[in-house]
Order: C-alpha cells, then sequence, then structure tokens
C-alpha cells in the first residue's frame, strides 16, 4: 500500500474535524450570543431565571450560582434560557408577569445581540483583509455592427489591452481614451485567443446617449483579487454598513426572485444541514487561502440572519411573542396565557416540520458558496 493514501485518509479526517468543529463553534457562538441577551436583560427587570443552559439536554455538568442553575448539555446545537412562568402571569418575578416593555426588551436583546454580534465579525473581516478587486480587464461584451468596433474588427469576448499606446487597466479609463481620440484612428490592442492582435480604430465623434465612441459593450474582469485591511475605525463603519446590507438583501431577495432575476433554489432558506456546509466551506477556504475573510463573513452573515429570523412574527419564535405583546397594547388586555401557550407550542412544531423538509432540500440541493478569491 502507498503512503499517499494514508496520507490523503489523514488529510480527509482532518478536513472532516475541522468541518465539524467550524460547524459547532459558529452555531454554538451565535445562539449563545443571542441566549445572553435573553438572560442579562431578565436579570435587569427582575425576572428570575432558573436556568441557562447551553446546549440541550441530556445534561452533562451543572452549577448553581445564586437563584440560577447554569448547564452544559449533550447536544451542543442550541441553548436556552429558562425564566420562571413564560405563559405564567400568576408567579411573582415571572416573564408573563412583568411589565410589557420589559418582556419587549428581553425578546428584542436576542436579536439584538446577534446583530451586535455580525457587526462585530463584519468589523473584523474588514480589519484583516476584505477581498478587494486590485487589477481588472476590459473584456468586449458585444459589438454593435456598422460601428467603429466592428469595422475595426473587434469580436466579443476579446480583451483591451491598449488604445492610442496607452495602457487599459479598467472600462473608465478606455471610455476615457476613445473620447480623447475622437474623429481620429489610432492603434488598438486586443487579446485573443491567448494571442496578441494589433487593429486600427477610429472612434467616432459623435454618438447617441448611452453609447460610447466605439460602439460596444464592455465588461470588467477581475484579474487579481487581494486582502484589503481597513483601519479600526474605517472598518467599523463598513462592518455595520454589512449588517444593515445583509438584512436589508434578504428582505429583498424575494422580490428578486418573483422577478425572475434569482432562481429560488437559492432564495430558500438553510437549516442545520446547510449550515453545515457553509461553515465547512468557509473553514477550508480559510485554510487553503490564509484569509480570514471566508470564516468571519460566514459568521457574521449567519448570526445577521438568525437574529433577523428570530423576530419574524411566527408563534414559536421571539418575533411570534413580540407580536402577542403588540395584540395585547392594542387590545387593553392580554389574551389567556393558555391559549397563548398552545399556539407557541404549535408553531414550534410546525417550525420543526419546516426543519425537516428544508434539511431534506440541503441534502438533496448542497449548498455551494463561489467565494471569488482566487
Amino acid at each position: 500500500m502507498g503512503l499517499a493514501p494514508i496520507l490523503g485518509a489523514f488529510g480527509s479526517t482532518a478536513q472532516l474535524v475541522g468541518s465539524v468543529l467550524a460547524f459547532l463553534i459558529l452555531l454554538s457562538l451565535m445562539v449563545f450570543v443571542h441566549e445572553a441577551g435573553h438572560f442579562f436583560l431578565a436579570k435587569r427587570s427582575g425576572v428570575k431565571v432558573e436556568e441557562f443552559g447551553f446546549g440541550f439536554p441530556p445534561r452533562l455538568w451543572a452549577t448553581r450560582r445564586g437563584e440560577t442553575e447554569y448547564s452544559i448539555n449533550a447536544v451542543p446545537l442550541g441553548g436556552f434560557v429558562r425564566m420562571l412562568g413564560e405563559d405564567d402571569p400568576t408567579q411573582p418575578r415571572s416573564f408573563a408577569r412583568a411589565r410589557k416593555l420589559w418582556r419587549f426588551a428581553i425578546l428584542v436583546a436576542g436579536s439584538t445581540m446577534n446583530f451586535l454580534l455580525a457587526t462585530v465579525l463584519f468589523t473584523g473581516a474588514f480589519a484583516v483583509g476584505w477581498p478587494t478587486v486590485t487589477q481588472s480587464e476590459v473584456q468586449v461584451m458585444t459589438v454593435m455592427p456598422g460601428l467603429p468596433a466592428e469595422a475595426a474588427g473587434l469580436k466579443a469576448g476579446d480583451v483591451v489591452l491598449t488604445l492610442a499606446g496607452q495602457p487599459v487597466r479598467g472600462s473608465r479609463e478606455l471610455r476615457q481614451l476613445s473620447e480623447q481620440n475622437a474623429g481620429r484612428e489610432v492603434p488598438l490592442e486586443v487579446r485573443r485567443d491567448n494571442a496578441t492582435v494589433a487593429l486600427k480604430i477610429t472612434p467616432r465623434a459623435t454618438w447617441p446617449e448611452g453609447e460610447g465612441p466605439l460602439g460596444v459593450s464592455i465588461g470588467d474582469r477581475p484579474v487579481k483579487v487581494e486582502p484589503v485591511a481597513y483601519p479600526l475605525a474605517r472598518a467599523l463603519w463598513r462592518g455595520v454598513e454589512q449588517t444593515f446590507g445583509v438584512v436589508a438583501f434578504t428582505f429583498y431577495l424575494p422580490v428578486l426572485a418573483f422577478k425572475g432575476l434569482l432562481p429560488w433554489s437559492v432564495v430558500r432558506p438553510v437549516g442545520p444541514v446547510g449550515i453545515y456546509s457553509i461553515a465547512s466551506q468557509a473553514a477550508v477556504e480559510t485554510v487553503q487561502t490564509g484569509w480570514w475573510f471566508p470564516i468571519l463573513s460566514v459568521a457574521a452573515s449567519l448570526s445577521a440572519g438568525l437574529g433577523l429570523a428570530n423576530l419574524l412574527p411566527i408563534p414559536g419564535l421571539d418575533g411570534g411573542r413580540l407580536l402577542f405583546i403588540l395584540l395585547e397594547a392594542v387590545r387593553g388586555r392580554r389574551i389567556d396565557p393558555q391559549k397563548e401557550g398552545m399556539i407557541h407550542l404549535v408553531g414550534l412544531a410546525v417550525l420543526f416540520s419546516l426543519v425537516i423538509v428544508i434539511t431534506f432540500a440541503d441534502i438533496s440541493a448542497p449548498v455551494d458558496v463561489d467565494w471569488g478569491l482566487r
């Protein structure tokens, strides 16, 4: 038996272990931060927190500090904060008995912490190096008939190298050079099928609005992508912008799908299997490229997504409980706690069923991420 299969097996095993660890760390961090938001606001409001659990039962270890029990559980796929009387307002210091404003703040605190974590992680990604196109080339996309480009012999797919003896590094430069040389014949060099082709072209002196002197449509094609580090203050600002951008784009995705600009397979939500796939790809990309961007940006996007998902007005989620608080404020009295609790229970059952369906979709159509770094 040769050595290569053995090394390959070790490499595959190490990659699998690294992928699983990346998934568990990311998911645990996001959930821990989310539950910590609930925990600290509940403590601040005087609501009794009976347990702050990391992971889900069965329980592995627990300790009591004051009136709260802190536990570590066997299933490391989440966490929870168990408050006294979440649906029972008859108990003193229960969540359900707290004032509407405090209940609202406790529920919102979880997602707020996720948005803050996303901002911190995006800030870190910009600070250590955000992928930026540092070199590009201009490619001819289409050639309009009867205009200077066609007369010169330009073809779709050509890469413009020089115009009038000047190097062309971007579409803006090509536009400026063609306007500067409008009405006179100048040399033009393009790369076609890995060969340099010398042409002559006479940019037209006048052209309709929305067109240019050459009569082509062009595009900038990235040639080199490098990590560009931002100063901390600038990175923080960009981190805030990126977090808001992720949230806004999430709302806009269904619109793009309805317009036919994106396939529904791209818009669909992902479950635990999809998150594992994305996290493992990010971990591998970070190891292979040495860039922290993939893992940091994925963690930030997932954290923002978790925060947004929990605010959806769906029974069983924080957003569903927020909806009942708003209804209570409008009606002037709360909905019967037992009925509310039953609605949330049904909502959770529906959500778990949806997770199963999404998991099948994640397995049948795995998520593939193009980082655009190489």
